[in-house]
């Protein structure tokens, strides 16, 4: 799906044509061969066969016992740690950090961090005796590093991160006092008196294992003991609120308009769900909806950061990454956070074969249906087996119950119309599917801790499939039927140079699907920009929309940026429908081929269409044929001039990058538009895109030059 500016790339490139949905066409890899192969094994008797499966199940099951289909060697493939190249870097920023340049360094340091071993579990509590004391402290040696370089560029939020983290891991007993001084002095500017307090208490304790001359003892100790009386005399020692600047300022989600919903907790109460036989679900609105009003924020049920993004944002939650912290066995993906990481279930199975599904050239789509699976464990499937009915989306879209969206059955009974797939379609998603329980099984997913006990598993035989893992594969059918047509993007808006909007563009960080947002149906004029806050969706307005009327999005064909045939086609090939939007049904022209010389004003009395021939208008007054009025279109014209002054306003605005204020005049503008005329209009349209590209800064953004996020 796409955002709704013409000038945007259209999303998600690769899930444009069904035929591509599988395979990602910009990062070729075995599964194609695989397929072929596997393809060209099967006799048409064996396909006849298949074609008349009914079930997931069976599906998977059939295709699974296919001799071809073990025909590949199925092993665990990951990017490790290298000690060597952790030390390489973390010397390389030692000199950095020596010569101030603490940029450089911090991204050096943050190379090493990713790197060396980590110790945890209990492998390294075994060894902890016997091992390298090297190896051992590597990765926190180079998070304390790193802390340094973070204090002196004052992000001090990532520096107390570090040093809890390097705490955490073995950092040697000897040089500790160091590291609790250094939170000792952050947490007195953060005006954490209480915290800090603690940690000087931990400085003193940890300097008697410190290996240093006795003067210079004693002048820590005397330093220590200095702060500490301060603390313990003073009348009142607490945590107070941490100044602005200390701490990393958390994502801003605006409230929705007039509140949330009560049946659709991720709309406002503006918006309503409908349902009907020849469109399914949809979104209208329960009362009138201006530009600038928001209509829908939600969390995504799952996620997938695109491969190209691992080295900069985080696997979790999408934000950049300004001090990484690494899986603790792979290096190939980061968290903005350990608490990101530990959240990240979905890793420890992902970890031994992520290398694996990326050298298989698999699509976003499939990552995202393999992600659904991922980040439940086994257990959690398996105890909701028995509530996996079909439903009548009419009947539950009409009943009063609310709509959770992190409700897995509602995840579960979005549409993924398998009573329109062909024999083929159908035969290749299953070789996908088998090749991912394949690789599956090659991790611990199907060995939970309890599961065997609790639940009829059969030992791994390679190329036999349980009950269980039939189960999983048809789940997994089902997702990557379901992503087809309800996956979203994420994405980030790129600015070339701060503060300035010449060259900035949307650029794509991954998929993820949203229950909620995945009711709306598309038209070609949408009536909502979609912008992110980390992986986490927004959308606004940017054209009133009547109560009762539908509230579309777009599905990556804008008429701006299209002509209606190309649209059409892209839309039944990848969503299988066909649009008869507004904008397809009258053809409107694309936003280069707009003209001022036909435009269609309002009546000033029933807001009925009056279409004007304005190259050859000889009287002001013209007669509406709905209501049979007349309205004189001077005051129109005239209301038209006051926009270009308030969208030059605007413009100036955005040049200083001052952003609420040109949001406001944006608005204000559309709202004087559309008093007077109905679209397309080239003015409305330009002004809808300038709108569109300030509330993208609203959300996920960086400056391209920097690497980092505003």
């Amino acid at each position: 799906m796409a955002l709704d500016a013409p000038t945007f790339p259209d999303p998600l490139p690769h899930l444009h044509r069904s035929q591509r949905m599988l395979e990602d066409a910009d990062r070729p890899g075995f599964f194609k061969d695989y397929y072929k192969a596997v393809r060209k094994a099967t006799s048409n008797d064996q396909f006849n066969e298949f074609s008349k499966l009914k079930t997931d199940e069976e599906r998977i099951r059939f295709c699974f016992n296919l001799p071809a289909a073990h025909d590949i060697d199925i092993r665990t493939f990951f990017k490790g740690k290298s000690e060597k190249e952790a030390l390489e870097k973390k010397e390389a920023g030692n000199k950095c950090f020596g010569r101030k340049n603490n940029l450089e360094a911090l991204k050096l340091y943050s190379q090493a961090v990713v790197k060396a071993p980590v110790p945890s579990g209990k492998y390294w509590k075994l060894i902890k005796e016997c091992a390298d004391p090297r190896k051992m402290t590597l990765y926190a040696i180079c998070l304390a590093n790193r802390s340094a370089a973070l204090y002196h560029l004052r992000e001090y939020h990532y520096c107390v991160k570090d040093i809890d983290e390097a705490l955490e891991h073995h950092y040697p007993k000897e040089l500790k006092y160091k590291l609790y001084k250094r939170k000792a002095r952050l947490l007195s500017h953060m005006k954490q008196h209480v915290d800090a307090r603690d940690a000087y208490r931990q400085a003193l304790k940890w300097l008697d294992w410190a290996k240093m001359e006795r003067e210079k003892r004693i002048e820590h100790q005397t330093d220590i003991q200095k702060w500490l009386k301060l603390y313990e005399t003073g009348k009142v020692v607490k945590n107070w609120d941490i100044p602005e600047g200390y701490i990393e300022p958390s994502p801003v989600i605006p409230d929705l308009a007039e509140g949330s919903s009560e049946r659709f907790p991720s709309l406002s109460k503006k918006v309503d769900i409908k349902y009907e036989n020849n469109q399914g679900r949809y979104a209208v609105a329960g009362e009138d909806i201006e530009p600038g009003d928001v209509i829908a924020t939600e969390k995504p049920f799952a996620s997938v950061l695109l491969r190209e993004e691992y080295g900069s944002h985080c696997q979790k939650c999408f934000k950049v990454t300004k001090a990484a912290i690494p899986c603790k066995k792979c290096s190939s993906v980061l968290f903005c956070s350990a608490e990101c990481r530990q959240e990240s279930f979905f890793h420890t199975i992902e970890c031994p074969i992520l290398d694996l599904l990326v050298g298989s050239g698999m699509s976003i789509n499939c990552f995202l249906a393999f992600r659904l699976v991922t980040q439940y464990p086994l257990s959690f499937f398996l105890d909701v087996k028995e509530q996996l009915t079909e439903e009548d989306p009419k009947e539950t879209t009409n009943n009063k119950q609310v709509y959770d969206p992190t409700d897995f059955l509602r995840l579960y009974h979005l549409v993924h119309h398998a009573e329109h797939r062909t024999p083929e379609d159908f035969f290749h998603r299953c070789i996908m599917i088998v090749f991912m329980l394949k690789a599956l099984k090659k991790t611990k997913y199907f060995e939970g801790k309890g599961t065997a006990s609790t639940y009829p598993l059969f030992k791994d035989k390679g190329d036999k499939i349980s009950d269980t893992e039939a189960f999983v594969g048809g789940l997994l059918l089902r997702f990557l039927q379901i992503v087809q047509f309800n996956a979203h993007e994420v994405s980030e808006f790129v600015l070339i140079a701060p503060r300035t909007f010449d060259g900035a563009k949307n650029e794509s960080l991954g998929a993820a699907i949203y229950p909620t947002l995945a009711l709306f149906n598309h038209s070609c004029h949408s009536a909502q920009v979609r912008l992110f806050s980390g992986n986490q969706v927004i959308t606004k307005a940017i054209r009133h929309v009547r109560k009762g009327d539908l509230i579309p999005e777009n599905y990556g064909q804008s008429f701006t940026s299209k002509v209606k045939s190309q649209r059409k086609a892209e839309l039944a090939d990848r969503y299988w429908f066909e649009c008869n939007c507004e904008a397809c049904q009258k053809d409107w022209p694309m936003y280069k081929d707009m003209t001022n010389s036909y435009l269609t004003f309002k009546c000033h009395k029933c807001q009925g269409p009056l279409p004007v021939d304005t190259d050859n208008l000889m009287i002001p007054f013209i007669k509406c044929e709905k209501c049979g009025d007349q309205t004189n279109i001077l005051s129109a014209l005239k209301n038209l001039q006051n926009t270009e002054q308030t969208f030059r306003a605007a413009c100036k605005e955005m040049e200083a990058y001052n952003l609420e204020k040109a949001e406001s005049l944006l608005i204000e503008n559309l709202k004087q538009l559309e008093s007077s005329l109905y679209p397309p209009y080239r003015d409305y349209h330009l002004t809808q895109e300038a709108y569109m590209r300030v509330c993208l800064c609203q959300g996920n953004y960086k400056v391209k030059s920097l690497k980092t996020e505003e």
